[in-house]
């Protein structure tokens, strides 16, 4: 082959490879299952399906990675990853939101089994010793109480890759008293590990939407942030339509939030 050609060929090839490459979301979260579990697994959360379905259909590729959520919401914030997975509007105010919520978040205390502690307003966790994981939001109630009880030792932050598991552990060595932990998350884990029966729902919190309602909530940093959100939204409309967002919710043992169920 003439060697000018070649050369050409290969620049050719080379930009060409460039022009092809697929758009990239990038998507952050701590592991939080049923929501968005581990990346790579065949049942990553359903949250993350959701997103995959969505934007597989704009041609758009979907990377999921995890790390501790402070960490996360610091990065998307940054603009080092495109979104969150699982942010309240009370967790990132300044992130850019779909309309529709691909999520809905019930947050109770757990006890162990034995326990007669039962939530009954914020009086009732001057009781106890609490933990909560970092950067998670809550009701205003619990918030105003929780930098309280961190002040006073009462209140434990946990923090780390597994924070969750690491409060299971130190309810079960009677390190504290409760653990406030999302519903359904709390579930599947005990579902997953065969020990539902060593503890116990001690009550929730009556929650606004604008701590209850969870996204995946695009970086202020990241261009085409808007357009990304009103792809969320217009697909989560049409898979609710068309009743493959069921399909994807029944995986994970999960209904849709935003269905009435008969009384």
């Amino acid at each position: 082959m003439n060697l000018f050609i070649g050369r050409w060929l290969f620049v050719f090839l080379l930009l060409g490879g460039a022009t092809v490459q697929a758009e990239t979301v990038k998507l952050v979260a701590d592991p939080w299952c049923p929501f968005n579990c581990e990346p790579g697994d065949d049942a990553p959360g359903y949250m993350i399906e959701i997103a995959q379905r969505v934007f597989a259909e704009h041609g758009i590729e979907v990377e999921y990675h995890t790390l501790p959520w402070v960490r996360a919401l610091m990065a998307v914030e940054a603009g080092e990853y495109s979104a969150a997975v699982g942010a309240s509007r009370a967790e990132a105010p300044n992130f850019v939101f779909p309309e529709l919520p691909q999520g809905l978040m019930n947050n109770v205390f757990w006890t162990l089994a034995d326990s007669d502690w039962v939530y009954q307003g914020q009086a009732s966790l001057k009781q106890i010793n609490l933990a909560i994981i970092a950067g998670y939001g809550y009701s205003p109630e619990l918030e105003a109480y929780i930098r309280l009880g961190l002040d006073s030792q009462r209140v434990t932050e946990l923090f780390g890759e597994t924070p969750l598991q690491n409060g299971i552990l130190m309810l079960e060595r009677g390190r504290i008293d409760a653990l406030l932990e999302e519903q359904s998350v709390f579930q599947y884990q005990l579902m997953h590990h065969g020990r539902s029966e060593t503890f116990r729902n001690a009550g929730g919190v009556a929650q606004e939407a604008l701590f209850s309602e969870v996204y995946i909530a695009f970086s202020p940093e990241l261009e085409g942030a808007e357009h990304y959100a009103d792809i969320l939204t217009e697909g989560m409309a049409q898979l609710r339509q068309s009743g493959e967002l069921n399909k994807i919710l029944s995986r994970y043992g999960v209904t849709d939030w935003a269905v009435e169920t008969p009384e």
